[in-house]
């Protein structure tokens, strides 16, 4: 089996982030010879794309750090209405490239939670 490595980049978030995708001995077929702005687009999106990536992921990881209850406090509710909206960011982000993404909390989609109200 051949095996095709997915990287963001050279930073510590990158190694964490790179995947291996295995898949059969196919025949590889061969590249179609993109236009020049296409491969142009392609080329700006392979280079802007990754470093979006690992600052949300950054961010993300920071934060985390708010978690830590001997440093901070906070409530069940904010912490939850927080994570919503963070979570319906994410799945809108998706759509925008062709992507359902479905996230639950407790086993009810996200979509169908008012934040308005107490959780």
């Amino acid at each position: 089996a051949s095996t095709l490595a997915l990287a963001w980049g050279s930073s510590s978030v990158a190694s964490r982030q790179r995947q291996t995708l295995k898949h059969t001995n196919m025949p590889r077929a061969k590249k179609p010879k993109l236009d020049p702005k296409t491969a142009e687009k392609r080329d700006r999106f392979a280079r802007i794309f990754p470093p979006r990536v690992e600052k949300l992921v950054k961010s993300l990881e920071v934060l985390t750090n708010c978690s830590v209850k001997s440093s901070y406090d906070w409530t069940p509710d904010l912490v939850k209405r927080a994570w919503l909206e963070i979570a319906k960011a994410l799945a809108t982000a998706a759509k925008s490239f062709d992507l359902d993404l479905t996230i639950t909390l407790n086993g009810v989609n996200i979509r169908d939670i008012d934040t308005s109200k107490k959780l």
